[in-house]
């Protein structure tokens, strides 16, 4: 079906651009259900949830909780260090003085 723009008036061609706004959204949420349904569908029949499959991980997510301190300056209790990420700027300066990791662990 095509329709001649040309012969519409102002009026009638905005009634018809609110008319393809409703139904375009309506076609994607219809569409974005679908692919939902598929989703499930595949993850059910790899016998994981859908959230599991859409986090990446299979059966409980792992906690995110604080990472034990590994390192503690003698002099000063107030720096700590887990051993991960970047290097302590303390850290780096106790090894330059020809000091020792081991003598830094909790």
């Amino acid at each position: 079906m095509k329709v001649n723009l040309k012969l519409l008036s102002i009026v009638e061609l905005k009634a018809l651009q609110s008319e393809i706004a409703v139904e375009m959204e309506a076609r994607k949420k219809g569409e974005r259900q679908k692919l939902l349904q598929e989703f499930r569908d595949k993850a059910k029949s790899l016998g994981i949830s859908l959230d599991e499959l859409l986090s990446g991980q299979k059966g409980k997510p792992r906690s995110t909780g604080k990472v034990a301190v590994k390192y503690i300056h003698p002099a000063d209790a107030s720096l700590t260090w887990t051993g991960r990420g970047k290097r302590p700027r303390w850290v780096g300066e106790w090894l330059a003085g020809g000091k020792s990791m081991d003598d830094l662990k909790v």
